[in-house]
């Protein structure tokens, strides 16, 4: 079957960027460049987040690094009343009839 015109052009695109960004990344100018151009992204999208944190604050709305410290909290709380339960079942004294503390 006969290619299309656009499928022609498509990887002969394609080969060209590839040569392209081979040249590029052949050349320590160019592996510089690159090196900068991801920085300066990753720099761009932190401020982004701490710039959107804020305002999500500013609105009186929790932001992704409290829902964070929020799971560990509510980790740590049923970790802990785990614990005061077993503590409980271990030196209370169960009376007939009396479910178990743990409610099974």
């Amino acid at each position: 079957m006969r290619k299309g015109i656009a499928e022609t052009l498509l990887e002969q695109g394609a080969r060209a960027v590839g040569k392209a960004a081979g040249a590029v990344l052949s050349d320590p100018r160019g592996q510089e460049a690159v090196a900068r151009a991801v920085g300066l992204a990753q720099r761009g999208l932190r401020l982004l987040e701490t710039a959107q944190e804020r305002a999500l604050h500013a609105a009186g709305l929790a932001a992704r690094p409290d829902y964070g410290d929020l799971r560990k909290q509510v980790a740590r709380l049923k970790r802990k009343a785990r614990e005061l339960t077993e503590e409980l079942e271990r030196t209370t004294p169960q009376r007939d009839g009396d479910p178990p503390l743990d409610g099974r």
